[in-house]
């Protein structure tokens, strides 16, 4: 066959399988690469020099055209063969020009296939967005444990993310850090790399902020931040200075106690969370012991509705038998148009008990989830009781409240775009009832349920039922789909 060479630059968030053929791109899906139709260049660096100013346009030698060596998995003829050069560290870079708007196609996906006596037993893959100029953190992902002589898909989730303009290119890592790639050259395949919708096409909210925390940062960790005293602990202002924070909002950190210096607590490396998408790395804390306030400042939310605030709350007590666990709250305020700042009120499940108990002399306690984050949401559509109109700009403010200090990640703030919708527009709304539900919800004369996650996931359908059993749904939030003669209808319902 006659072969081509071609140039690759990557990048992904968090991996997980994704349900339907890897290489069916449909109508609404974004195809970067498919070695057919769409053979970009693929580099193996971005830059002929350190200032960035002559971009890498010679494709990679260690990348070329190849026959699919197993077509069952992925349906594509051909595919990109990628010969990784014996050593630690390697990347190959895709830039790319198409516009992505990541509450419509917001599940970031590439193929990779380790041939057997070629590769380690178990491969694994990084995949990342970048700025190709460095000028904004990257976001991305991995994958471990991927098995030899077999197509894997490694997704990545942007849909907190609020558009790619700021990012342009794709990077892709390989068994970087193990033992036998580090030793000898390696095989791989890798073919269908692109962006594609949620289940059943359904778009998601429309981000207006997303704050990841940044990620691990050793300045930070060792107390050589400026102005800092210690590891983790310090001013906000050095967490800003090694580029700690990735929304861009001007954060700021007040001790309740105006005359003492505020301690601001930030950890750089991760804890495991209960909901998809999860950045990882970064987080804060909210303790009683250093009680402040951070502040977003001033945010631009003219042109949307439905204001939701969502985030991951989680402890990290090492004692799951703490029963302030469960009581961990933050006290969240929202200032509207510059005005006077009021309480809003979440409406999900916090830390719950897991139904084990510990068998100790002096009792058995109930244990809560603990070193884990779970996702709470805050909507703000109503404010003291009147209903939120007219909101150009807001300020929100997040202090400690309640239970035991705890940590904070992936603040989200995002919205209904007026014009556009939460949902597809072809689709009208449905009553969820009851709602919240614990055992089951009403459809009635439905011919088709589908209950998704907030990240677009089916993960449970129903034909022809009048009541659909909702029971083993984990507690949170979940959109509705349901088809009615010819309608469809969706809805949001809360599992409680």
């Amino acid at each position: 066959m006659k072969r081509k060479i071609f140039t690759l630059l990557f990048c992904c968030a968090l991996g997980f399988a994704y349900a339907q053929d890897a290489s069916d791109f449909g109508a609404k899906d974004i195809l970067i690469a498919n070695f057919e139709t769409k053979s970009p260049v693929v580099t193996d660096s971005l830059w002929t020099d350190s200032l960035m100013t002559t971009p890498i346009t010679v494709p990679s030698a260690n990348i070329t055209l190849g026959d699919n060596p197993f077509p069952l998995e992925n349906t594509s003829a051909t595919a990109a063969k990628y010969v990784r050069k014996a050593g630690d560290w390697r990347a190959l870079y895709i830039r790319f020009n198409e516009s992505i708007i990541f509450s419509k196609t917001p599940n970031f996906q590439v193929q990779v296939y380790p041939v057997a006596g070629k590769t380690p037993a178990k491969s694994s893959v990084s995949i990342n967005l970048i700025n190709d100029k460095g000028e904004v953190s990257y976001v991305g992902g991995w994958k471990g444990s991927m098995a030899q002589d077999e197509w894997t898909t490694v997704t990545a989730f942007f849909g907190k993310q609020k558009s790619s303009t700021k990012y342009n290119a794709i990077e892709i890592q390989i068994n970087n850090g193990d033992s036998v790639s580090n030793l000898q050259d390696t095989e791989y395949y890798i073919d269908q790399i692109g962006f594609k919708t949620t289940a059943d096409g359904l778009e998601l909210p429309a981000t207006i902020f997303y704050e990841t925390f940044g990620n691990y940062n050793d300045d930070w960790q060792n107390g050589k931040a400026p102005g800092q005293v210690k590891g983790e602990e310090g001013p906000i202002s050095g967490y800003t200075a090694v580029k700690g924070f990735t929304s861009g909002l001007p954060f700021t950190f007040k001790d309740l106690t105006i005359d003492t210096v505020p301690t601001f607590i930030a950890r750089t490396w991760g804890m495991g969370a209960k909901y998809e998408g999860a950045s990882g790395n970064g987080r804060i804390m909210l303790t009683p012991k250093h009680n402040g306030t951070l502040e977003t400042g001033t945010i631009d939310v003219s042109g949307n509705t439905d204001l939701n605030l969502s985030f991951g709350l989680g402890t990290q007590e090492w004692w799951a038998y703490n029963g302030d666990i469960a009581n961990a709250r933050p006290k969240v305020e929202i200032s509207v148009n510059g005005g006077n700042f009021y309480e809003i009120y979440s409406n999900s499940d916090f830390l719950i008990a897991t139904g084990n108990f510990g068998n100790f002399d002096w009792g058995q306690p109930a244990e809560y989830e603990d070193q884990i984050f779970t996702l709470v949401e805050y909507p703000f559509t109503n404010i003291e009781g009147a209903t939120l109109t007219g909101a150009t700009s807001i300020n929100l403010r997040m202090a400690y409240k309640s239970g035991t200090k705890f940590w904070i990640d992936d603040l989200w703030l995002s919205g209904k775009s007026v014009g556009t919708g939460l949902f597809n527009p072809k689709s009208a709304a449905f009553t969820v009832s009851p709602n919240p539900a614990t055992d089951y919800i009403l459809t009635q004369n439905a011919q088709k349920v589908s209950i998704m996650d907030l990240n677009g996931r089916i993960v449970k359908e129903a034909f022809n039922a009048d009541k659909v059993d909702v029971s083993a749904l984990a507690n949170g939030a979940y959109i509705v789909k349901v088809k009615i003669n010819d309608t469809t209808k969706v809805g949001k319902l809360i599992k409680q």
